[in-house]
C-alpha cells in the first residue's frame, strides 16, 4: 500500500467546489468576523488567525483567507478506510477559528505547508500532530517547517506501539531492508524501511548507505553533500551509522535495486541497538 499524492487535474477540481464553498463561508462571516489575509508566521510567533473553509479529497485545506493549504509534517493515508477517517477528521474542523503558521512560501499548487492550531481542544490542538497521535497519519519530516520543531515522529511511534489506525495494518509498517521485492513494489510510493547499514561509502557529493553485500542490487539510502554536512554536524557520522539499525522515510526510487534519498537528517532514525 503506497502514499501517493492526487493528480493536479483532480486538485484544481476540488479546489473549484472548495471555493464555493469558502465564498458560501464568507457571505455568511459578518464584517466584523471576517478575517484578514494572514502574514507569514512561524511557530516564533502566534500565527494569524484564519478559518478553515473546507478540505478536498486530496486532503487540501481552503483557508476561508489564506487559500490553499497543506497541512506540513504529516501525510495522510493512500485510500481504503483510514484515508476515509482522517478526512472525516479534517472536515469535522470545517467552519473551525485556528491559527495559521508556516512559511510564505507556495508549492505548485498555490499551496502554503502550514500548521493549525486550535484553542479550544487542549489535547488536539495541532491538526497535524493530532493524526499523527491517532494513526491516521504519517510524520513526514521532509514537508515539515524547519523552523518547527516537533515531536511528531515520537507521536507516530506512540501510535504504532499502540497498533492505532494505519499501524494495525501490515501494509503500511515499515519494510524490511532485505525485503527486495516489496521495495521495488514501492517504487515511487512514500514508504518506511528499517534495516542494518553494512557500509558506509562517503563521495565528494553524496554518501551511501549499503544494506547489503551487493550494493549495486540491495537498497540503498542516498544521502546528499549538503544533508551529510548537517547529519555529521550532529554526530551521526560514518562510525555512528555503519552496523547500526536505522528507519528512513521517504519515496522510494529505483536505482541499482531500490534506494531512498535523505534530504533532511530527520528522515533517518538510529533504532535502539
Amino acid at each position: 500500500m503506497g502514499w501517493r499524492g492526487g493528480s493536479g487535474v483532480r486538485r484544481w477540481r476540488a479546489f473549484i467546489v472548495v471555493g464555493l464553498l469558502g465564498a458560501v463561508w464568507a457571505t455568511t462571516l459578518s464584517a466584523a468576523e471576517r478575517v484578514a489575509r494572514p502574514a507569514p508566521a512561524s511557530c516564533s510567533s502566534p500565527g494569524d488567525w484564519d478559518v478553515i473553509a473546507g478540505v478536498s479529497a486530496e486532503g487540501d485545506l481552503l483557508m476561508l483567507a489564506g487559500g490553499p493549504a497543506r497541512l506540513g509534517a504529516v501525510r495522510l493515508p493512500d485510500d481504503g478506510p483510514f484515508r476515509d477517517e482522517a478526512l472525516a477528521y479534517l472536515r469535522g474542523h470545517s467552519g473551525a477559528r485556528v491559527r495559521v503558521q508556516g512559511p510564505a512560501g507556495r508549492d505548485r499548487w498555490s499551496r502554503r505547508t502550514v500548521r493549525l492550531l486550535r484553542d479550544d481542544q487542549a489535547e488536539e490542538a495541532d491538526l497535524g500532530r493530532s493524526l499523527i497521535a491517532r494513526g491516521l497519519g504519517l510524520a513526514d519530516p521532509q514537508s515539515a517547517d524547519p523552523a518547527c520543531p516537533d515531536d511528531f515522529l515520537a507521536q507516530e511511534e506512540a501510535a504504532r506501539q499502540r497498533s492505532l489506525g494505519v499501524w494495525a495494518d501490515a501494509g503500511y509498517k515499515p519494510i524490511g531492508s532485505e525485503q527486495l521485492d516489496r521495495l521495488t513494489a514501492r517504487i515511487g510510493t512514500f514508504a518506511l524501511v528499517e534495516g542494518r547499514v553494512r557500509s558506509v561509502g562517503e563521495r565528494p557529493q553524496r554518501t551511501y548507505l549499503n544494506f547489503g553485500g551487493q550494493w549495486a542490487d540491495d537498497f540503498t539510502v542516498i544521502i546528499p553533500k549538503r544533508t551529510w554536512k548537517r547529519m555529521t554536524e550532529r554526530g551521526i557520522d560514518a562510525a555512528a551509522l555503519k552496523g547500526r539499525q536505522v528507519r528512513v522515510r521517504g519515496i522510494l526510487e529505483a536505482w541499482q535495486g531500490a534506494s531512498l534519498t535523505v534530504e533532511i537528517p530527520d528522515m533517518i532514525e538510529r533504532l535502539p541497538r
